[in-house]
């Protein structure tokens, strides 16, 4: 699996997308500090201090209460997106770490920011345990992230033990009960709440967390008609509430109706148009489920809102979109419009639009826009991501060091340190700087994925699945980590033991082919071809002549012929081909099950070719014309060949490493190490790259500490007896594990 750093999942660009927020953060000329006190404390008036709080952010940038006050007023003026920036600048002051802290993290969790206010609350409740309302927050917040009841459940019974009388910990403590099937527990608490819901004098009456709590109650109780009915009930009352729009989803999803699902969220949306969160969770959904045209039509008519700021959010989210889909003209026009609507407002928006110049290549033009920028932090990021994108990992790691001084509790510094860590081959660093952005906030940034990824690659297999399984749900690049956990399933002897969340990620057919193609590997690398073919033809669903299916179908062959059945696999090749003769995918695993029979090249050639008349960019019927070349001796037009392959799939690592074999093979070394270099920067975890690029380097005199690092680099990910060697003879020290010892053995 590879590991590069693509648009998509470009953090800078991923953050700006998953806050849907932080467009109006200002600054600007001012009024006296003692005025604004009087103005918001003694007469109330947070909307006439607003204007004279902008100005005196930007003469008192270091000034807490100044961003307190500004951030209460923006809250209080019902514009909490616009308070989080403010408000997280102000607790960054220890004296107003609860002051700042509580109102931040009760709007985060209204947004599904769960993560970040638990970590709010957590630094909250270390200096005061027994504080009420921050115990209450994260209990709510632990519990709307589906994903730590027990702790919403020990919360809500401290807060019980310290308040006996406090019903507001009642609801928490019903949900969490519920979740964690403790249904009798759930029962009496369902009862109780029922007595306190008929008493309006509590305040209880029309409280959207107890209806979903009954209609939950009634899930877990297996009477889904009633959830169901209760849950519909609910949403007439609350169609635009946030925790009932999460409970719902939740419900529909769970019982495979994401389409209802859909349309509350566009209920609601219909309801709120202004709604930043609803739209991007709606987009966000609607393009996992492969309907992209319908997600950018959202944006794009949320671009047409008439208040300005309200515009300007989708114009953002619009251009994160973009950037995510390698249009990147188009994402930066995206974010021009958001900038030139915001005033250039939003420190955040200039590092969103910084970061879309930096992955279009236009780096001159990010490092004059880093000149403008009013944080430092922000300046060093985008110093660092410019010299990052032009492989100079070691500057890289200078300007990420000097933007995580600025601004520690940042996810995206941690995960920018960690990648630029690599560049350099300090993987130990990597591994702390990737985990510390996964506490910060695991949705933020694929600091989790890549990390997997490292630890899969070194070998620790155990360690990567407990990698991926931290906090899955609403990560970038989901499906990916998908099919890597299903591959190390197979790895580690648990192919058969696919968690359900996996299933709901991989529900596309062809999510689900290239799943079990990754399951197979994992079972092939764990046990031999064998145990892989006989797994993968158990997977359900599987219709092996449906092009959806192509990488199972492809899987499967290559096992077929590896054990002594090339004439079925050809056979299960050509069915599909008899029911989709134009299916450009089936005629290349075709060629590919001929060439592995050692069928005459031309024949092999042929079905390669079709693929091609079909599909000019299938990168298995590129690649294996480009191996026909090599074998007969065609050496530019198999590099030609390597070179579209590429091209065709920037992920795969097979074009680049085979080109660059290739190359020193013929005596075309410095070609080859160009080759080899990219295919490093780009998938740092690729032994066999590292191997063969230091030996290149050894073979022209070069012992330096980078050409030991490349040695030390094949050791670490795969590299054997072989890699070892090389290290000696070049003189570097032995390679360290990176934090745990390899389990290649284990499963």
């Amino acid at each position: 699996m590879p590991n590069r750093i693509r648009a998509a999942a470009a953090p800078g660009v991923r953050w700006l997308l998953a806050a849907c927020v932080a467009l109006g953060l200002g600054c600007g000329p001012s009024d006296p500090l003692e005025a604004i006190r009087e103005q918001q404390d003694v007469h109330g008036d947070y909307k006439g201090s607003l204007e004279p709080l902008r100005e005196l952010v930007e003469k008192r940038p270091d000034d807490p209460e100044v961003h307190f006050r500004y951030g209460t007023a923006l809250q209080q003026t019902k514009q909490g997106g616009l308070a989080l920036w403010p408000l997280k600048r102000a607790m960054e002051s220890p004296g107003y770490l609860k002051k700042a802290g509580v109102p931040l993290a009760a709007m985060l969790t209204e947004t599904g920011s769960f993560d970040d206010a638990i970590g709010i609350c957590n630094q909250i409740l270390e200096a005061e345990p027994d504080d009420v309302p921050t115990l209450l927050l994260r209990s709510n917040a632990r519990m709307l992230s589906h994903r730590d009841y027990e702790g919403s459940l020990a919360d809500a019974e401290h807060v019980l033990e310290l308040e006996p009388e406090n019903h507001e910990a009642l609801i928490p403590r019903t949900v969490a009960l519920l979740a964690l099937n403790r249904i009798d527990d759930a029962a009496k608490a369902i009862d109780q709440l029922d007595g306190l819901y008929r008493d309006d004098s509590l305040g209880l009456h029309g409280n959207s967390a107890l209806c979903a709590a009954r209609a939950t109650f009634a899930k877990e109780k297996g009477e889904l008609e009633l959830a169901e009915q209760r849950f519909e009930a609910c949403l007439k009352d609350f169609a635009t509430d946030g925790q009932m729009i999460s409970a719902a989803i939740a419900f529909f999803d769970a019982i495979d109706r994401p389409e209802r699902s859909n349309e509350i969220l566009t209920h609601a949306l219909e309801e709120a148009p202004g709604s930043h969160s609803y739209r991007m969770t709606l987009v966000l959904r609607l393009a996992g489920q492969g309907k992209e045209a319908e997600a950018e039509a959202l944006l794009r008519k949320g671009t047409e809102l008439p208040d300005a700021k309200e515009a300007a959010e989708c114009w953002a989210g619009l251009g994160s979109f973009l950037i995510d889909r390698g249009r990147a003209t188009e994402s930066i026009e995206a974010f021009e419009k958001a900038m030139a609507m915001t005033k250039g407002e939003s420190p955040q928006l200039w590092l969103a639009y910084a970061d879309s110049l930096v992955i279009a290549g236009r780096y001159d033009d990010a490092l004059k826009l880093a000149d403008k920028m009013s944080l430092a932090s922000h300046q060093a990021m985008v110093r660092g991501r410019v010299a990052l994108a032009r492989g100079d990992a070691a500057e890289a790691l200078k300007r990420f060091d000097e933007g995580m001084r600025l601004w520690p509790n940042n996810a995206v510094a941690r995960y920018y340190t960690a990648v630029a860590a690599e560049g350099v081959g300090d993987f130990d660093r990597a591994v702390e700087n990737y985990r510390y952005a996964m506490r910060i906030n695991v949705d933020e940034t694929d600091a989790y994925l890549r990390l997997a990824r490292l630890h899969a690659a070194a070998g620790r297999y155990r360690a990567a699945l407990t990698t991926l399984e931290f906090s899955p749900g609403e990560r970038p690049d989901e499906v990916p980590a998908a099919l890597l956990h299903m591959r190390l399933l197979g790895r580690v002897g648990r192919g058969k033991q696919i968690p359900r969340y996996l299933r709901v990620v991989l529900a596309r057919p062809d999510y689900w082919g290239a799943a079990v193609a990754a399951l197979g590997q994992g079972v092939r690398d764990h046990a031999g071809p064998k145990a892989s073919l006989e797994l993968m033809r158990t997977a359900k669903p599987l219709h092996l002549d449906d092009p959806d299916f192509v990488e199972a179908l492809a899987a499967i062959c290559e096992d077929l012929v590896a054990t002594g059945k090339a004439k079925e696999a050809l056979a299960l090749v050509d069915t599909g081909l008899g029911k989709h003769p134009d299916a450009a995918g089936f005629h290349a695993v075709r060629g590919r099950v001929l060439a592995l029979s050692h069928a005459p090249a031309q024949q092999a050639r042929a079905s390669y070719q079709r693929a091609l008349e079909l599909d000019a960019k299938n990168e298995r019927a590129l690649l294996g014309l480009a191996r026909l070349e090599r074998d007969a001796g065609a050496s530019d037009a198999a590099f030609a060949l390597y070179d579209r392959a590429a091209a065709a799939d920037p992920d795969a690592a097979d074009p680049l490493r085979e080109a660059g074999s290739l190359a020193s093979s013929i005596g075309r070394n410095d070609d080859a190490e160009k080759r080899l270099t990219a295919l490093i920067n780009d998938q740092p975890y690729d032994g066999e790259a590292a191997r063969l690029l230091a030996e290149l380097r050894f073979a022209r005199g070069v012992k330096d500490e980078r050409t030991q690092e490349l040695a030390r680099r094949a050791v670490t990910f795969g590299g054997g007896d072989e890699a070892k060697a090389l290290l000696e003879k070049v003189g570097g020290s032995p390679a360290k594990a990176a934090t745990e010892e390899p389990e290649r053995d284990a499963g």
